[in-house]
């Protein structure tokens, strides 16, 4: 019985293992193909500081943005720029576009405002930002900390992460039983 007992820790033992392990593997996978996507697909990242894209993303929502060539900037698209006279970066959607490819001149309007934007911005950069997607309320906590708040805590999280998969890998191996030798004699 207690024979038993045993195998049937062992097996859960082997089996725990087993799946730690695959959980391991699949984070790490998805964390190699989430840094391969964001240095080949040039992605980037931007809180949402108004409600003027609302319903699409509101205050506080973490834009997802890659880098496209200005030629291929249409109406409709999101993009990321800084208005003429401005200092701080929108994310409004094209609803209009004149000039030429290289110089394009957008007409833009965030999608919960009900006049279009009072300025037309003259795109002369090789690329602009276009948000590809969005992860609500993330953005929050970007903002507040910011600078080397960020620094510090991509640095401590990588730290955590190190050490605990390291814990994790040496100390999660089958242990040997500590078997008590025997007197002889009975």
């Amino acid at each position: 019985m207690r024979a038993q007992r045993l195998q049937a820790r062992r097996a859960r033992r082997r089996i725990l293992h087993g799946i730690r392990l695959a959980a391991a593997i699949v984070v790490a996978a998805a964390s190699i193909a989430v840094a391969v996507c964001v240095f080949t697909l040039d992605l980037g990242i931007r809180p949402v500081l108004t409600g003027s894209m609302r319903p699409d993303y509101g205050p506080g929502a973490l834009l997802i943005t890659r880098q496209i060539p200005t030629s291929s900037i249409r109406r409709g698209m999101i993009v990321l720029i800084i208005p003429p006279g401005e200092q701080v970066v929108y994310a409004h959607r094209i609803i209009a576009v004149t000039g030429t490819s290289r110089a394009p001149v957008i007409f833009t309007k965030g999608d919960a405002n009900k006049a279009p934007d009072p300025w037309h911005a003259k795109i002369t950069a090789p690329h602009v930002s276009e948000v590809v997607g969005s992860v609500p309320d993330v953005g929050r906590f970007l903002v507040g900390i910011r600078g080397i708040g960020q620094i510090l805590l991509a640095l401590a999280g990588g730290a955590l992460a190190l050490w605990a998969g390291s814990r994790w890998l040496l100390g999660s191996s089958p242990r040997p039983q500590n078997r008590r030798a025997t007197a002889g004699g009975a």
